[in-house]
Parts: C-alpha cells; sequence; structure tokens
C-alpha cells in the first residue's frame, strides 16, 4: 500500500494546492502521508515537545514572566501563545486525572469526607465540583475575577471581563504547574495539611509577583491587597454557608427536605 497520497485540492476549503505545502486561502497543512504510527507520534511529538510551540512556550513564559503573556493576550498577542480557553481546558484535564489518581490509585478520601454531618452543603458542593471539575472552575474563576478587580479597581486598567482572562490563565497554570508535584506527594505518602499549606504559599507568592507586574505596583501593596482580597474570600464564602446551613435548616423544619 503507498505510504503517500496524491494531494490537488485543499481538504478543508477546496482550494488548489497541487504546487504548494500550504493552502494560501485558509493555511492549512497539506497531508501527502498515509497515517502510520511513526509519523503520529512524530506529529505529537512537533505539538508538544517542541521548544518553539506555542504549548512549551506558553508554560516556560507563565512561570517565569506571566505578566507578559497575560497583558500580550488581553492587548491582542494571540498566536505567540496557548489561548487562554485552551490553557483552561487542559488544566480543567489535569484536575479531573489528578482527582482519579488520588482517589483510586492512592486511595486517598477525598475532601468531602473530611466534614461532618453538619456541613451537608459543603459536602455537596465537593462533590460535585470533583465529579465536574468543569462547573467548578467556572463557578470558582468569576468568582476571583469580582475579587480581583475589586482590590485593584482605583487602578482601572483592565475591566472586569480582562480578570477572567487573568484569573483563568492564574488557575490554569497553577493547576498545570503542581500537578507533577501532587502526584510525588502522593507516592511519598505525604499528602498532609503540611503540604497543602506549601502549595498554597506557592500559590500566594506566584499571584502576587502576577498582579506585581501586570499593576506595577510595590509587592507591599499587592500583598496587603491580597490579604483584604482572602478576607473577602472567607468572609464571603462563610457567609455563604452560614446561609446555606439555615435555609437547609428551615427547609427540614418545615418538612420541605428529608
Amino acid at each position: 500500500m503507498a505510504k503517500t497520497i496524491t494531494i490537488n485540492n485543499c481538504k478543508n476549503c477546496g482550494n488548489n494546492i497541487e504546487d504548494v505545502n500550504f493552502c494560501s486561502n485558509c493555511g492549512a497543512k497539506k497531508i501527502t502521508k498515509r497515517i502510520t504510527f511513526k509519523n503520529l507520534i512524530t506529529e505529537i511529538s512537533e505539538v508538544y515537545l517542541n521548544v518553539d510551540n506555542t504549548f512549551v512556550n506558553t508554560i516556560k513564559d507563565l512561570t517565569t514572566k506571566p505578566h507578559i503573556v497575560i497583558d500580550g493576550y488581553i492587548n491582542g498577542v494571540r498566536k505567540k501563545y496557548l489561548n487562554v480557553a485552551s490553557y483552561f481546558l487542559l488544566s480543567v484535564t489535569l484536575a479531573a486525572i489528578l482527582t482519579f489518581i488520588k482517589e483510586r490509585g492512592f486511595d486517598i478520601p477525598s475532601d468531602s469526607e473530611r466534614f461532618d454531618e453538619s456541613s451537608k452543603i459543603v459536602q455537596l458542593f465537593i462533590e460535585v465540583t470533583k465529579k465536574f471539575p468543569t462547573l467548578g472552575y467556572f463557578v470558582l474563576i468569576p468568582f476571583y475575577a469580582i475579587i480581583s478587580r475589586f482590590i485593584f479597581r482605583k487602578y482601572k486598567k483592565y475591566n472586569f471581563t480582562e480578570h477572567i482572562v487573568i484569573n483563568s490563565y492564574l488557575t490554569s497554570h497553577l493547576t498545570i504547574l503542581t500537578f507533577i508535584p501532587y502526584i510525588i506527594t502522593f507516592i511519598l505518602g505525604d499528602y498532609i495539611e503540611e503540604s497543602s499549606f506549601v502549595f498554597l504559599l506557592i500559590q500566594f507568592i506566584y499571584a502576587t509577583f502576577l498582579f506585581k507586574n501586570l499593576y506595577l505596583i510595590s509587592y507591599k501593596k499587592v500583598i496587603v491587597k491580597g490579604f483584604i482580597g482572602w478576607f473577602l474570600i472567607v468572609l464571603i464564602t462563610t457567609g455563604v454557608i452560614i446561609l446555606a446551613a439555615l435555609t437547609s435548616k428551615f427547609l427540614k423544619e418545615y418538612g420541605l427536605i428529608n
């Protein structure tokens, strides 16, 4: 069976590409090789392991200069780095894999099992977001965007939607960046509160570095605003839990729920 095929017209748009390697109309690459295991592996390697590709550049630059990537994306740089939606979906996939490995591979209890009977609402939220991690991400990122937009409101540099982009990249990158370290803690049998604190500290340092450079303000101001944001998150979360608990109690008393 022939390993190459003759292509005269673009398979995507029908434009004539007999004498060229790329379609002048839609930009698609002219594919003349049949699919084999070897060239499939080669294509995957080119996409994910090539030092010049957007995937590697995005991870590398989001680690060392996240403000350049995010501010560039907001201001129109869309080819150099992986777009926010693709990066977000990648992080959601890794989060789901991490949850599966944690509970099935290492038999580590889910977070919901740490709460007693009086915290049914918290258990429900954790279980739902565990089974549908995308839902949890969609719920939390706009919430984070509201907080960050509020605490940096006087600078008026980014609008609410742009804060969604900032927090999407931030949350996604931290998920991707800590994927392997989390698995290592599982292997070492060290998934304890101290490990969680270390990861939270890493997240705080990274977020501080990001917002400091996005807004070009001092670390002192960012840290103060970060603590304000953290306080607001705790306050609002506590309020929601209390309200949910009171609502649940009220509905039970009147027999509306079991």
